[in-house]
């Protein structure tokens, strides 16, 4: 597990997080190097081997054909293995970072939309105050001016009640009675009246 680790550490820090058959040939050799394969890795330098092509080896080519034993030969397949893994695992890594700047750059652009969402709300209210204090103002306003009263001395003067007809000599009407039978009646009662004005005006002679 140590030796992972530090091949693990070593492979970070040299040749990077990419795919093993990315690896060039002295990426190659300095990979042997760090499992302690330093007296095989010039052979394979001089084999041009590189990462795409080690990948196509076997346990039986790496004992065979580069002169690994076979305890060398299976630690190198394993060593391979974890090297395939760790690239996996680097293009897992990139995977989410780039999803994570994607989720930050929502963040920052829901945060710019919240920030108007406030801005236009303080302007709702603002308008909505002003329609109040107006509404207000219109319910305040003063009322229209009452007529004066008239003072006794300007009162208007009530109109003049009409007085009872006169009853006369032409003639007098009474309850029931039409405008002829008054005619008549009047006549008589004038010439009553004159008749006992006669008399009156005889005896004081």
């Amino acid at each position: 597990m140590i030796a992972l680790t530090y091949l693990f550490n070593l492979q970070a820090s040299i040749m990077g997080f990419k795919d093993f058959n990315e690896y060039s040939a002295e990426e190659i050799s300095l990979w042997l190097i760090a499992q302690g394969l330093g007296e095989q890795s010039s052979k394979f330098l001089a084999e041009g081997v590189d990462g795409d092509f080690l990948l196509t080896l076997s346990a039986d080519d790496l004992k065979n054909d580069l002169g690994l034993t076979s305890l060398q030969a299976k630690k190198l397949m394993k060593n391979i293995e974890f090297s395939k893994t760790i690239g996996a695992s680097d293009e897992k890594g990139k995977e989410v970072d780039k999803l994570m700047r994607e989720v930050n750059e929502l963040e920052e652009k829901v945060q710019v939309l919240q920030h108007a969402v406030k801005a236009k709300d303080r302007e709702i209210a603002e308008l909505r105050n002003k329609i109040s204090g107006m509404q207000v103002t219109e319910t305040r306003s003063p009322a229209p001016p009452q007529p004066v009263p008239h003072s006794p001395a300007h009162a208007p003067k009530p109109a003049p009640t009409p007085a009872p007809a006169p009853m006369g000599r032409l003639g007098a009407i009474l309850p029931g009675m039409d405008a002829a039978d008054g005619a008549a009646a009047g006549a008589a009662v004038g010439a009553f009246g004159g008749g006992v004005g006669g008399l009156r005006g005889g005896r004081r002679r």
